[in-house]
């Protein structure tokens, strides 16, 4: 009965979020007409790094490759304790480009993402601060992009690009192409209503004025980046996601990998969502209170439960049943078979589940193709082998994280950035 009743909940939950969204689609429309502006602010783009030496020298040439003004533009790579070949290669491109706004902050010992980012914000001379991850890439029209939208809008205290990933030439990686397109994609329609919840690290862009007077990132923080969006929508401000405006990233390509970036997410997730808990349910933060930040907490939730159901109703309680079985015919598996196939009729399907999950299916299928053709990215040149694998795999793998973090919380385990 508890089993069934909540995969009733998961369903009505996931149907109405679903449908929801649909309807703001409906309603607001996408934008895609790209903004212009000729306005060029002074520009500080920071780099906090610690031993990224495969990837550090790409994306720094990807920010002086901006189209932009080189003296409107200052890089500033913050080195958090690097122990491999990021310093030397750091000293190199100071050398290589000496016309460009280029310096390196170093701290001795590895602090956390947030102090490598606050350091650089206390330092910083632009008007507009950016965030870059250092294994990530940004196009070079990406900034100009960006721009008009605090130009229109002096409330508008962030601004965010749309992320891909650099390669599908794994399981794992197909997964989160899919992953990312759909998040995104979905990200954009939140900010129609103005319910972005997390400001990613790949080149979020931010006015610093207004960092400064929140009082900067949190440096204790598993996931900064998600608690200065709750802090913004806090003081209201708005947060606009763009799907024009690009940035690429390195993702985990290993299951390993997956697990250890998504259970820190998490962790930081129910972390700052019982920080700010004061949020929810708020009726002052209009939909992002009453509606998104309920969302994203029943989603991790519905996630556990999910996981709960799988390895219990779907795994455990079967075998158990099946072993029961087997017990009294000796453990006869031909004769069990036999059995079962003598005993199966069409009509002891439950065809209201089946229905329901169908139903789900469907809605997931939709915002999958709608992600892609949003992003210009071909459905059925890179999107159908993901898709099946995403739908089928990642809800599993999903839940098997949620199992861990509860687990990791349970006995206190906690890890730095």
């Amino acid at each position: 009965m508890i089993i069934e009743l909540a995969t009733w909940i998961m369903y009505f939950v996931s149907t109405y979020f679903a449908v929801f969204l649909l309807l703001v689609v409906f309603d607001k429309g996408i934008p895609t007409q790209t903004k212009q502006s000729k306005w060029r602010p002074m520009v500080t783009v920071a780099i906090p790094a610690f031993n990224e030496e495969q990837t550090i020298e790409a994306t720094v040439k990807s920010v002086f490759d901006l189209h932009y003004p080189k003296d409107k533009i200052e890089v500033i790579v913050v080195d958090d304790g690097s122990t491999d070949g990021t310093p030397a290669i750091l000293r190199k491109i100071a050398t290589t480009h000496p016309d460009r706004l280029f310096r390196v902050i170093r701290h001795d010992v590895n602090k956390s993402k947030g102090a490598s980012v606050n350091h650089a914000l206390r330092e910083a001379k632009g008007e507009i601060f950016v965030c870059l991850d250092a294994d990530s890439f940004v196009k070079p029209d990406a900034l100009l992009k960006m721009l008009p939208h605090f130009e229109e809008d002096d409330n508008v205290a962030s601004v965010l690009p749309f992320m891909k990933i650099t390669k599908t030439n794994s399981i794992i990686l197909k997964i989160q192409w899919v992953e990312y397109l759909m998040n995104f994609f979905l990200k954009k329609i939140s900010s129609l209503i103005d319910c972005i919840h997390v400001t990613p690290g790949p080149f979020g862009c931010y006015r610093r004025e207004v960092l400064l007077k929140v009082g900067g990132f949190d440096e204790n923080n598993l996931t900064e980046d998600l608690e200065m969006a709750l802090r913004l929508q806090k003081y209201h401000y708005r947060i606009i996601q763009l799907l024009d405006a690009e940035v690429i990233t390195v993702p985990p390509d290993t299951l390993k990998g997956f697990y250890k970036q998504r259970n820190r997410w998490y962790k930081g997730t129910l972390h700052n969502l019982h920080r700010h808990r004061s949020l929810i349910f708020n009726k002052n933060y209009g939909d992002f209170g009453l509606f998104h930040l309920p969302m994203v907490l029943g989603a991790a939730l519905l996630s556990i439960s999910f996981a709960f159901l799988i390895v219990y109703a779907r795994f455990l309680k079967p075998l158990l049943s099946r072993l029961y079985d087997l017990s009294y015919i000796n453990f006869d598996l031909p004769l069990l078979i036999k059995v079962g196939s003598q005993r199966f009729n069409i009509l002891d399907f439950n065809y209201t589940m089946l229905y329901m999950t169908i139903l789900i299916f469907v809605f997931a299928l939709i915002w999958i193709i709608g992600s892609h053709r949003y992003s210009r990215e071909s459905y059925v040149a890179k999107g159908l082998v993901p898709s099946l694998l995403f739908l089928s795999i990642y809800p599993v793998i999903l839940s098997s994280v949620w199992l861990g973090v509860v687990f990791d919380l349970v006995r206190g385990k906690r890890q730095k950035w």
